[in-house]
C-alpha cells in the first residue's frame, strides 16, 4: 500500500483555522461573585429585606432577590451593602449594565467595600471593558495582594485586551499563591499560544489536565497545540479524549477534523468536518474555507 500522503495546505492555515475555533476566553473559568452576607449595620425593615434578598439570591430567584434588596436600599439608602448585592441579581440575570450602576453606587457610599470592586471588575469583563475591569482589581489587589483569585480574573483580563506578557506574569503570581488551581494553568497555556510559545503552552495543559482530567478543553487546546508543533499523533489522540468527555463540542470535531485533512486523510476528515457543521451550522463558512484551501493545494508525498 502506498505511503499516506499530506496535504500541501500549511501550518499558518491550520493555526489560523486553530485560532479562530479556539478564541482566548474564559469561559471555562466561571467568575466567582462576592455576595456580602447579612451585616449588623442595618436594622429594622432593612435588615429583614436584605436577608430576605440573600436567601431569594441563594436559591436562584434572582428578579425576587432585587426586589428584596429594592426594599432594603428605601429603608437604608445610605447602605452600600444592598447595592452591591443587587448589582450580583442583576449580573446573575446577565443585566450587567444594572449591575455596574449598583456597584457605582456602592462604591461611592463605600469607597473601601473591595467587593464591589471586584464584582463590578467581573461586570466590566463580561462586557469586554477589559481596561476598566484591571484598574478594578488594581483597587483589590492594593488591599489583598495574596489572592490568587483576583490575580487570577487580572490576568484573564490583560489577556483579553492582548497583554499576554502582562497576563502571564499575573498568572505566575497566582500559580504561587494557589498551585493547585488547574484554571491557572489552562489560562496561561492560551496565553503562552497567543505568544507562540507551544512548548510552554502544552506543559500548562498538561498540568490542567493532572489537575482536572475530565476539561474537554485542556485536551482540545493542547491538540492544538501539538497540532502547531507538527505532533498530529498526539493531537488526534488528545481530540479523541476531548471527545470522550464532550461528544456534542462542535469545534473539537472541526479541529480533529483539520488535522486529519492535513495528513491526507480526507474520509475521515471530511466526516469530522460534516459532524461538526451538523451540531453547529455557523461553522460551515470556516470549514467550507478550508475544505477550499486544501482542494487548490496540490498533495505532497
Amino acid at each position: 500500500m502506498a505511503a499516506e500522503r499530506h496535504r500541501h495546505y500549511s501550518l499558518h492555515a491550520l493555526n489560523q483555522f486553530l485560532s479562530m475555533q479556539a478564541p482566548l476566553k474564559i469561559i471555562f473559568i466561571g467568575l466567582v461573585v462576592v455576595l456580602l452576607s447579612p451585616v449588623l449595620s442595618l436594622a429594622g425593615e432593612a435588615q429583614n429585606a436584605f436577608n430576605q434578598g440573600i436567601k431569594f439570591y441563594r436559591a436562584g430567584k434572582f428578579k425576587e432577590a432585587i426586589g428584596a434588596y429594592d426594599r432594603a436600599i428605601k429603608a437604608a439608602p445610605t447602605a452600600a451593602e444592598p447595592y452591591n448585592n443587587r448589582g450580583l441579581a442583576h449580573y446573575k440575570l446577565g443585566e450587567s449594565e444594572a449591575a455596574v450602576k449598583d456597584y457605582d453606587e456602592a462604591i461611592k457610599l463605600n469607597p473601601k467595600l473591595t467587593d464591589a470592586y471586584y464584582n463590578r471588575g467581573n461586570a466590566y469583563f463580561i462586557q469586554k471593558q477589559y481596561d476598566r475591569a484591571i484598574k478594578d482589581y488594581d483597587e483589590v489587589i492594593k488591599q489583598n495582594p495574596k489572592s490568587s483569585l483576583v490575580l487570577r480574573q487580572r490576568a484573564l483580563a490583560y489577556a483579553g485586551s492582548r497583554q499576554f506578557e502582562k497576563a502571564i506574569e499575573d498568572f505566575n503570581q497566582a500559580q504561587k499563591l494557589n498551585s493547585k488551581d488547574p484554571e491557572i494553568y489552562y489560562s496561561r497555556g492560551l496565553a503562552y499560544r497567543r505568544l507562540g510559545k507551544l512548548d510552554q503552552a502544552v506543559r500548562d495543559y498538561t498540568e490542567a489536565i493532572k489537575l482536572n482530567p475530565k476539561n474537554a478543553e485542556s485536551f482540545n487546546n493542547r491538540a492544538n497545540a501539538y497540532s502547531l508543533l507538527g505532533k498530529f499523533d498526539q493531537a488526534i489522540k488528545d481530540y479523541d479524549d476531548a471527545l470522550k468527555l464532550e461528544p456534542k463540542n462542535a469545534r473539537i470535531y472541526a479541529n480533529r477534523g483539520a488535522v486529519k485533512l492535513r495528513l491526507g486523510k480526507s474520509d475521515e476528515a471530511k466526516k469530522d468536518l460534516q459532524r461538526a457543521t451538523e451540531i453547529d451550522p455557523t461553522l460551515k463558512e470556516k470549514i467550507n474555507a478550508l475544505l477550499g484551501a486544501d482542494k487548490a493545494s496540490p498533495s505532497k508525498d
